[in-house]
């Protein structure tokens, strides 16, 4: 049976469309329409409430207790209402520096969950943010498990992880062969991110000329922007890859995350949480990976004073934009069609075929119902 839910408006992935009613049928988005015609369909009135396609985190270590270094399948079907209760209807879970295992495991336990009818959240991958990065960027990641990226590295990893790896960060710098390495990994549909690195400007530049699509969370792990030194930071804001930012007014201050919206345009910057384990909890002890983290007014850090991911969620960020001045609109697109188009995923946009996966909002941005493929998972 179709399903029309009846909204104020619609936002589409890139802007408010003039239609208000969504039509969904067997959990896939048909189409929409304006008003509402015969009463043969199904008809959901949600007038009062904005629709946006589900927000997708492509960068999250966790949330509610759970580490993705050593989360099991039971643990992701007890976080899925966590990511719901922020809108959030895709993830990509993410995993620091780790031994091979911990990466296989984390596969294992998706594919279980992925069994379980009510395990509703879409998984279309991992992301690897480590282990072939820059020891000396390595923020909070061991350095134990850092290894050198080679094709052979890659290849292992692939064969063996029974979950896609959908994304993996490089420090380009440290590639023999750079067109080895990212040529095999895009051929098999891994996006490449670069960050924690201390690439230069060329070598930023020549990885993504060979594939390499995003930056992995802009202005963090990287070398600082210098007006003689030019370095990836500098390529990042001149050229058209997509960059992460987390949004938090902690990793980055309100003016910062302006200029580089004024630079980059709405159509290449990506929202994510960087979230780790003690999201939605209170302060207190935890853990990123192998290390501990303390949690204090929300901030995460290690004894160094090292920031350690975030306690943001992906609802708090899009409110964080338009705070500052940025367009309802473009703060949405950074949450939805942004990073769904990075990874080449079929959500993050009303879109006649993709999954009906959306969320409701009122006014002042709060998430009041979510679905998925259709159906509700989350009310507030």
């Amino acid at each position: 049976m179709k399903k029309k839910f009846l909204v104020k408006k619609i936002f589409d992935g890139h802007s408010f469309i003039r239609d208000n009613v969504l039509v969904v049928e067997d959990g896939i988005i048909l189409g929409t329409q304006e008003g509402i015609d015969t009463a043969e369909d199904r008809v959901i009135d949600k007038r009062d409430f904005i629709l946006s396609p589900g927000f997708v985190d492509k960068h999250t270590h966790g949330i509610g207790g759970v580490d993705f270094f050593e989360a099991t399948a039971n643990d992701l079907k007890t976080i899925q209402n966590y990511y719901f209760k922020h809108g959030v209807t895709t993830i990509v879970p993410t995993i620091v520096s780790a031994p091979f295992e911990n990466i296989f495991k984390l596969a294992k336990a998706i594919r279980e969950a992925k069994k379980d009818p009510a395990f509703k959240i879409n998984i279309p991958g991992i992301f690897l943010e480590g282990p072939f990065i820059n020891p000396a960027k390595k923020g909070a990641h061991d350095e134990r498990f850092l290894q050198s990226p080679t094709a052979e590295k890659l290849e292992e990893l692939i064969s063996n992880c029974e979950e896609k790896i959908i994304d993996i960060a490089l420090a380009p710098e440290l590639l023999e062969n750079p067109n080895e390495f990212i040529s095999k990994a895009t051929e098999r549909g891994i996006n490449i991110s670069l960050g924690h690195t201390n690439s230069s400007f060329e070598q930023a530049a020549q990885a993504h000329m060979l594939g390499a699509k995003s930056i992995v969370h802009l202005f963090n792990a990287m070398p600082q922007l210098h007006h003689r030194q030019n370095s990836i930071t500098t390529y990042a804001l001149l050229s058209s890859i997509k960059v992460e930012l987390i949004c938090d007014f902690i990793h980055l201050s309100p003016e910062i995350i302006k200029l580089t919206y004024k630079l980059k345009g709405p159509e290449n910057i990506i929202l994510i949480s960087d979230s780790i384990s003690a999201t939605d909890l209170s302060d207190g002890e935890y853990s990123l990976g192998a290390l501990d983290v303390k949690v204090e007014n929300g901030i995460c850090k290690l004894a160094d004073s090292t920031i350690a991911g975030s306690t943001l969620t992906i609802d708090k960020a899009v409110k964080n934009l338009t705070k500052i001045g940025i367009r309802l609109e473009d703060a949405l697109r950074a949450a939805t069609y942004n990073p769904s188009r990075l990874l080449s995923l079929e959500c993050g946009a009303i879109k006649e075929g993709f999954r009906a996966d959306f969320v409701l909002m009122d006014e002042d941005l709060n998430v009041k119902e979510v679905y998925v493929e259709g159906e509700l998972v989350y009310k507030a």
